[in-house]
């Protein structure tokens, strides 16, 4: 027997045993939710993002991320369109608002960067400014 537990703890901590009360009770317990995106081509796929996910970061762990032009939410190429679930998403913020309007984004369209996933119900359409979709969409 180690001093104070400390051989119990490590392997509770590394998940090598050790006091599974303590281990179980490290679980996320955020809630997750399925969104739906659809890709520029019509494709879809769902994913689980954990509330609070931003629409970027839920669609990484799919087929087809979200494009993205910067690392500090100022450029807006990563509009969408929310299909459904509008209600299931943060509201724009002031910010959201900003960056829309500096970088011409249709008002209908949300930042995925800026827009957490709050509910379920939710589906995304993908714009991808790149191929030339956005100009045919506003």
């Amino acid at each position: 027997m180690t001093p104070f537990g400390i051989r119990k703890k490590l392997k509770s901590f590394l998940g090598l045993g050790g006091d599974p009360v303590k281990t179980e009770s490290r679980k996320d317990e955020t809630p997750r939710y399925d969104v739906v995106f659809v890709q520029p081509d019509g494709k879809e796929f769902t994913v689980q993002a954990k509330k609070f996910d931003s629409l970027v970061m839920a669609s990484g762990r799919g087929d087809y991320p979200v494009p993205t032009g910067c690392a500090d939410s100022t450029c807006g190429t990563c509009r969408v369109e929310v299909l459904a679930g509008a209600d299931s998403l943060a509201p724009a913020d002031e910010h959201e608002e900003k960056v829309k309007a500096e970088n011409k984004v249709p008002e209908h369209m949300r930042l995925g960067c800026q827009t957490a996933v709050t509910g379920a119900g939710v589906k995304i359409q993908i714009i991808d400014i790149y191929a030339g979709q956005a100009d045919a969409e506003a």
